[in-house]
C-alpha cells in the first residue's frame, strides 16, 4: 500500500458492489446470528495495537449496518489519543463525543450527517485533558442510554486494548466487541494478551476480522485492504 499525500474520504471510494462491500455484508450476517435469540446492536471495534485497521472495519461496517438493514445507526470515534473517524468521513473533528461528555452541547447538536441517510458520525472532539479522565465522567452512561434510545445499532471505534484500558472500560455500555488484527505484523502472543485482557474484563469477542493486505495467508482469506490507498497511519 503506498502513501498518498491526500486522504480520500469514505464517500469517494465506496461501491456498493466491491469485494470489500461482500466481505462486510457477510461479516455482518455472521454477527447478526451469533445470538438468535438476542439482537446485537452495541459493538464496540478495537484493536491489540496501533495500526490494523480498526477505524476502517468501524467505518464499513457502520456503513453495511446502516444501508442494508436500513436503521438509525451512530459510529463514536473513541479513540481519543489518535481520532481517525473524521478524516474517513472527511467531516471535522471538533464538537465531538469529549464535547458532548463534557456537557458543552446537547447530543442532537454534535451529530454528523455523512453520505448514507440513516447513518450519524459522532467524532472525538477536542481533547484537552486526559483521555482516561473522559471515559470515568459520572454520566457517561447516561449520556450512552441516551444514544441507545435515538438509534438502533451503536459501533464504537475504541483505542488497541494493550496500550490503554479505554476499551474495557467502555465495554460495560457494549454488546461485545470485535477485534481486528492484521495477519504478517501482529505477533499470536500479542494478540493472546489483549484477548486474555478483554475476557478477563467479562468482554464478549464476537471474532476476529483479519485485515491481511500483506497477502502472509492464503487467497481465500484476503481482504486486501489496499482497495482506495489509504495511508498507513490512517487506518
Amino acid at each position: 500500500m503506498q502513501k498518498q499525500k491526500n486522504f480520500s474520504p469514505i464517500y469517494q471510494w465506496y461501491d456498493d458492489e466491491s469485494l470489500i462491500s461482500t466481505e462486510f455484508r457477510r461479516l455482518y450476517s455472521k454477527i447478526r446470528h451469533l445470538n438468535p435469540r438476542k439482537e446485537i446492536k452495541n459493538l464496540l471495534i478495537t484493536s491489540a495495537t496501533m495500526g490494523e485497521g480498526k477505524s476502517t472495519t468501524a467505518a464499513l461496517l457502520s456503513v453495511i449496518i446502516s444501508k442494508y438493514r436500513n436503521t438509525n445507526t451512530l459510529l463514536i470515534d473513541c479513540d481519543l489519543r489518535r481520532p481517525t473517524i473524521h478524516k474517513i468521513f472527511g467531516v471535522e473533528r471538533r464538537n465531538g463525543f469529549i464535547d458532548v461528555v463534557n456537557g458543552k452541547h446537547e447530543l442532537k447538536h454534535y451529530l454528523k450527517s455523512t453520505f448514507v441517510p440513516k447513518l450519524k458520525v459522532l467524532t472525538a472532539g477536542n481533547l484537552t485533558g486526559n483521555p482516561s479522565e473522559i471515559f470515568n465522567m459520572p454520566h457517561l452512561k447516561d449520556l450512552f442510554s441516551e444514544i441507545k434510545f435515538y438509534f438502533d445499532t451503536i459501533i464504537v471505534d475504541c483505542a488497541p486494548a494493550i496500550p490503554v484500558s479505554d476499551p474495557l472500560v467502555l465495554s460495560s455500555e457494549m454488546d461485545g466487541a470485535l477485534m481486528v488484527v492484521k495477519a504478517g505484523k501482529t505477533p499470536r502472543e500479542v494478540v493472546k494478551r489483549a484477548t486474555d485482557l478483554l475476557t478477563d474484563a467479562g468482554v464478549n469477542i464476537f471474532g476476529v476480522v483479519i485485515n491481511n493486505y500483506e497477502r502472509v495467508l492464503p487467497y481465500y482469506y484476503n481482504y486486501k485492504y489496499d482497495y482506495y490507498q489509504a495511508p498507513q497511519e490512517l487506518v
